[in-house]
Order: C-alpha cells, then sequence, then structure tokens
C-alpha cells in the first residue's frame, strides 16, 4: 500500500482530533504514529530526539505492531494503519518523544531508524536493554501479519542477535510482554482503566511459529 506524504502540521492537528471523537480513525500513517505518540506521553518519559546513549549491553529484542488500542468513554478501539517502512521510519525521524531501531512493512521492506549502539524510546523500564522493532500492523488481532513480513523479521533478529550475543530466544519479547499499563483516568476516563494501552503485536501475530523458525535459525547463538 502507498502512503501519502505526511500532511502539514494543521491537517495532523485535525486528523489527531478526528480521531480523539471516532472509533477509527483512517487518517494515515502520519497522523496514526502521532497518536502513539502523545500516547506514550503519558508515561512521563521524554525522549532526546534519536534516543539516548546506550549504558548496559543489549539482552532483548521487543516486537511491536504501529496500530495498538485506543479508549474513549470505556470503549477501546483501533486505527487503521497503512504505509511502508520508509515513511513511517521518516515520521519516526520526525518525532521529540519516540525512536525506533527498525520498521518493517507488510512486503517485508525493513527501514532502519536509531542505531543499534543508541537506546531508542519504545518501551518503559525495557529502552536501555533492548532492539525495538516495529511492524506495520493495525495490531487490532485480526490484522494479519503477511509471510514476507514475518520472513524479514526472522532474518532481522537472527542478524541482531549475531551482533548481541546476550538475546537469547527467550529474550525475544512482545511489547505486551514487557508493559502491562493500563490507560491512565486523567486522560481517557475512570472506565477505560480497565484495558491495557500495550497488547501488541497482537493475537493475530503467530507468535509460536515466530519462536520455532528464530530457534532453528542457521548460525544464530543459543
Amino acid at each position: 500500500m502507498t502512503a501519502a506524504k505526511a500532511p502539514a502540521a494543521a491537517e495532523l492537528a485535525g486528523c489527531l482530533t478526528l480521531a480523539r471523537v471516532q472509533r477509527r480513525s483512517t487518517c494515515g500513517h502520519s497522523g496514526a504514529v502521532l497518536a502513539l505518540a502523545l500516547l506514550l506521553a503519558t508515561t512521563g518519559v521524554l525522549a532526546k530526539p534519536g534516543g539516548h546513549p546506550r549504558r548496559r549491553a543489549v539482552d532483548a529484542v521487543i516486537v511491536h505492531s504501529l496500530g495498538g488500542p485506543d479508549c474513549r468513554a470505556g470503549a477501546p478501539f483501533f486505527r487503521v494503519i497503512d504505509g511502508d517502512a520508509r515513511h513511517w521510519m521518516d515520521t519516526f525521524n520526525r518525532l521529540p518523544i519516540v525512536s525506533i531501531h527498525y520498521v518493517i512493512d507488510r512486503t517485508g521492506q525493513v527501514a532502519a531508524g536509531v542505531p543499534e549502539t543508541v537506546a531508542a524510546t519504545h518501551a518503559t523500564g525495557w529502552n536501555q536493554r533492548s532492539i525495538g522493532i516495529e511492524l506495520v500492523n493495525n495490531g487490532d488481532g485480526r490484522d494479519p501479519f503477511p509471510l514476507p513480513q514475518i520472513d524479514a523479521l526472522v532474518a532481522l533478529v537472527a542478524d541482531i542477535r549475531l551482533r548481541h550475543p546476550a538475546i537469547t530466544p527467550a529474550r525475544v519479547l512482545r511489547h505486551s510482554d514487557v508493559d502491562r499499563s493500563t490507560f491512565p483516568a486523567a486522560k481517557h476516563g475512570e472506565a477505560c482503566t480497565a484495558f491495557r494501552r500495550k497488547l501488541d503485536p497482537g493475537d493475530a501475530f503467530p507468535w509460536t511459529a515466530f519462536q520455532a523458525r528464530l530457534a532453528g535459525s542457521a548460525g544464530a547463538p543459543h
């Protein structure tokens, strides 16, 4: 799917306003990623542009999906995520709050962002020790992950593990494994506090098959 060019600031602001009042938004990749950034900002953790100096060895990979739940009036909802890896990485590179090491789109295209030697801001409490990978997906548990995307993820993680031997297969984790926070009442209302903010990559991701492929990757450390 071809992503549209990033809209102007005023258009993005309008897109985010629309996303807050609708149950689903198709306002495009830039609006959706800025909405994601605003959600992450509720943790109070702000990143320097381009990430932070890394102060410890890498021993984990965190797999994300760009899409994830939002919540309004006690009802979780998801946005439609489109666009390719390069457009998403360009968007991440303009954000002051979040950063990521890699993005993989539905065709298997991989875009590199923050260098692995730098700690990206992508998973609260795990940034210093992990490499973050975003998958272009709605994250709603229904949007499928195409085989080329999974193939590219297996190859990328195997390559990362060669550079960081402390990453065992058990330390390749989902975002939902490391962040069990719920929606804050101050921003989303009391009814939304019953729902988790981070479910990615979601139930549609073939996690068991992915782990089996990763464990069998040629040349990967064990």
